[in-house]
């Protein structure tokens, strides 16, 4: 049972760790798509660090209360915001790379490079045909 505990511990201290880091580099971003993203990704992470808690005060409530049933629910419920919360930032990702995203230029360069990449090779093997 105390492993579970200092799991649990350790767990919601690393997720509140993360939490104030990637508040720390949101605050750094300038108003935009990535501080959108930021935001979701905030709310995706309190969400499993508000489980994480819940989790922690339960094994720490268990050995006195007996209530396991009816403690579970919370964190259903925290687990299915957090989805909600990753389908949304989800959605702003592909958003994100509408805005930003090179997928047709970067096909294009790739077909510049291989053809630049044959024409070297052709290039090499001409001069040790002669």
């Amino acid at each position: 049972m105390s492993s579970i505990v200092i799991l649990n511990v350790s767990t919601t201290i690393f997720g509140i760790t993360a939490l104030i880091l990637a508040s720390k580099a949101r605050s750094r971003l300038s108003p935009g798509s990535l501080r959108t993203y930021m935001d979701n990704f905030n709310i995706c992470l309190a969400f499993i660090v508000i489980f994480s808690m819940w989790q922690t005060i339960r094994s720490f409530l268990s050995t006195s209360l007996k209530f396991t049933e009816l403690a579970e629910y919370p964190e259903y419920i925290f687990i299915v915001f957090a989805y909600f919360a990753f389908i949304i930032t989800s959605y702003r990702m592909v958003k994100i790379g509408r805005e930003f995203g090179f997928k047709d230029e970067g096909l294009a360069i790739k077909k510049i490079l291989d053809s630049d990449k044959k024409n070297a090779k052709g290039n090499a093997k001409s001069p040790s045909k002669q």
